[in-house]
């Protein structure tokens, strides 16, 4: 199967990073932006981690689903 990518594409990873994806391979493209002035939370981050959330909605989850 022969595959060709004609444009490139740009995805932010889920670290935050971003990256550039071309028909010649991936690279990580220097983000300056969104290390200095940082206006939204992903959900991994752990400044954002609450405890009780976390234990709030660890009862929610149905075991053996």
């Amino acid at each position: 199967m022969n595959m060709s990518i004609s444009q490139a594409s740009m995805i932010r990873g889920a670290d935050g990073r971003l990256y550039s994806v071309t028909a010649h391979g991936v690279s990580e493209i220097a983000d300056t932006a969104i290390a200095t002035a940082r206006t939204h939370i992903r959900s991994g981050d752990r400044a954002g981690f609450e405890t009780a959330d976390h234990e709030a909605a660890r009862t929610m989850i149905a075991p053996g689903a």
